[in-house]
């Protein structure tokens, strides 16, 4: 019952997101990776990588089920990968949001998370290497 909450209110979140889209939201959908830790590994590893390469400051927060990028772009942009397990199948999703009205940069920083997390999945966990495996990149 309450992983059925869970899906729900992020179902809501989903719907909200999707519906704002143009205004201050980017949501992007993952292919299904092996479990929870797997997701919330790729996940900060994204945040993590993104900073490196392209200086953002700022911090990562981590629930059971989500890891927040924080500050992805100054004060105005943060990210939360969202990891959310029902009945063994893991299909992380990204909705990245910004609190200006910069929606350009916020697509910008949403694809580059999104390349990031591919090459994450490709490489077996490590951005850039290892041999692909058959599930988690996206579309």
């Amino acid at each position: 019952m309450k992983s059925t909450r869970i899906l729900a209110a992020v179902a809501l979140t989903l719907g909200a997101a999707g519906a704002a889209q143009a205004e201050g939201w980017t949501v992007t959908d993952f292919n299904s990776v092996a479990d929870r830790e797997t997701c919330m590994n790729y996940a900060e590893t994204t945040f993590n990588t993104y900073r490196a390469r392209f200086g953002a400051e700022g911090f990562t927060g981590r629930s059971t089920w989500t890891i927040g990028g924080y500050d992805l772009r100054g004060e105005v942009v943060d990210g939360l990968f969202i990891c959310a397990d029902e009945s063994g199948l893991v299909a992380p999703f990204l909705v990245v949001y910004n609190v200006d009205d910069d929606g350009d940069a916020r697509e910008t920083i949403a694809d580059r998370l999104g390349d990031i997390w591919d090459e994450i999945v490709a490489g077996n966990g490590v951005p850039g290497g290892g041999a692909a495996p058959a599930t988690g990149g996206t579309k």
